[in-house]
């Protein structure tokens, strides 16, 4: 009975946050209401996408020796080998915390304003080499890459995390993740910001935009275990 009550809360939520920011978003001139929309936007997708995670990593705990049909799924979908130990699988399956996916989605789409928010579903920039996208208006000569379309900004934020999660780039910040996890300790976006390096050409800079969005916005009230 809990589990179907859970189950249309969760399509409850993804039917209200299916469409995007709504027109009047974009008609807002008070900067501290708009930005209040916009992380409580993108915080009901990462709840969503973080505890569909959490299940995912109970599931590990209890099934992590048994051949079953979603262990091999998840196997295939973190892209781990077939001889992965159990902290393999908790490396790469785990929360984002939410104060960094709300930094890097106002950063990313320019507060939901951009081109790729609003055409492609893209909150994140994602690239793709290969299927339909959009090409980017200022594409170096040469350069093959568009930008990924998604029918949902829901999979747009699960692709992110997906990305994160596996993505070789974020190797550091999965690894301090997990220090933090072995220290019983909250999962700082603030901390693993500095595994984000790679996620931008700014390298480091990139680190401090991220650091001082989350800090001058609050967003650190957002991370939990």
């Amino acid at each position: 009975m809990i589990k179907h009550i859970l189950f249309i809360c969760y399509l409850f939520s993804t039917i209200l946050i299916a469409d995007g920011l709504p027109k009047e978003y974009y008609e807002i001139r008070d900067t501290s209401k708009k930005k209040k929309e916009f992380f409580k936007f993108i915080n009901n997708l990462a709840t969503i996408e973080n505890n569909l995670i959490r299940e995912d990593r109970q599931y590990i705990k209890n099934n992590y020796s048994k051949h079953t049909p979603k262990m091999l799924n998840l196997q295939k979908r973190y892209k781990l080998k077939a001889n992965a130990s159990l902290n393999d699988y908790l490396n790469r399956v785990d929360i984002v915390p939410v104060s960094m996916i709300m930094a890097q989605a106002a950063l990313e789409s320019a507060w939901g304003k951009s081109r790729f928010f609003k055409e492609a579903k893209n909150i994140f920039g994602q690239w793709t080499w290969k299927g339909k996208g959009l090409v980017p208006k200022h594409r170096k000569a040469g350069l093959t890459h568009k930008i990924k379309l998604f029918s949902t900004y829901q999979n747009s934020l699960r692709s992110y995390l997906l990305n994160i999660n596996r993505g070789w780039a974020y190797k550091k910040l999965r690894a301090l993740r997990a220090k933090l996890r072995a220290e019983n300790k909250i999962i700082s976006g603030s901390i693993l910001a500095a595994g984000l390096d790679k996620y931008s050409g700014k390298k480091e800079q990139y680190v401090d935009i991220i650091r001082s969005v989350i800090r001058h916005n609050n967003l650190s009230v957002y991370d939990t275990y």
